[in-house]
């Protein structure tokens, strides 16, 4: 079984830039360059807007002209756009968290779309505060942090 990603933002910023640096890791970034070659690691086009919003090695990272990560971008279809709408109306008070959080839904419904995982750096949640896990767990779409790509895969170092 071929195993496809969703990536949040907040994975993204966590492998390039607390856990994993790219000049310090460089062969975990060509395997995850091959998954994204792959079309097997995609990022909704809501996360992907998120990571190059602000100057950092995330958004330097996405922007390499020379590796085309955007073909890891996920445009919204009707499917995900479907999947969004009924996460938001089990879900309203996650529009209430503001923009820090807009992509969320969208990364959930590109891996439930796909039967995908979703890869975050986020933790926990609940009803009164939404947060990816949370959310993941109430739909039955796997998730994880950035080592399940590296464990799922196979990976060593």
């Amino acid at each position: 079984m071929t195993n496809l990603y969703s990536f949040d933002t907040s994975a993204l910023i966590d492998g390039l830039e607390r856990f994993y640096p790219q000049k310090n890791f460089p062969a975990l970034w060509e395997k995850i360059d091959d998954l994204i070659a792959q079309g097997r690691l995609l990022i909704s086009e809501e996360a992907w807007k998120e990571a190059i919003r602000v100057a950092s090695a995330t958004k330097d990272w996405c922007e390499d002209v020379n590796a085309a990560r955007n073909q890891a971008i996920r445009n919204t279809d009707a499917a995900v756009a479907a999947i969004v709408g009924a996460i938001m109306r089990d879900y309203p008070q996650w529009a209430k968290q503001g923009r820090k959080n807009g992509a969320d839904p969208f990364v959930i419904a590109v891996a439930e779309a796909l039967d995908g995982t979703v890869i975050t750096g986020e933790k926990g949640g609940g009803p009164a505060k939404p947060k990816i896990p949370y959310v993941c767990d109430k739909r039955q779409v796997p998730h994880g942090a950035l080592v399940r790509v590296i464990t799922s895969e196979g990976w060593t170092f």
